[in-house]
């Protein structure tokens, strides 16, 4: 999966277009950013579901940088999916 970061002008807020349509992925990274303090929006859209590509905005909190939540956020992500992949090698 591929993102392109669209929108950087304000430090507060980062707009992010994804190369997938994958709901479930886009909506785990929500949730991160949702558990960051710094975090007033996160949300994403798709036009429709079946043309298009979903775009990410992020609004953090003033005097904050989008850019290092968005970080943040994608390391929790990362570090959820290493223990999630132990656990279900653990099953075998």
């Amino acid at each position: 999966m591929e993102a392109n970061i669209l929108k950087t002008g304000d430090k507060n807020e980062l707009k992010v277009e994804f190369s997938e349509k994958d709901e479930g992925f886009l909506n785990l990274i929500k949730t991160a950013l949702w558990a960051q303090s710094e975090t007033e929006m996160a949300g994403f859209k798709m036009d429709h579901p079946t043309a298009g590509k979903p775009i990410f905005t992020l609004k953090v909190k003033p005097g904050k940088d989008a850019k290092k939540v968005w970080n943040s956020a994608l390391d929790s992500v990362s570090e959820q999916l290493d223990s999630f992949g132990k656990d279900v090698k653990k099953l075998k």
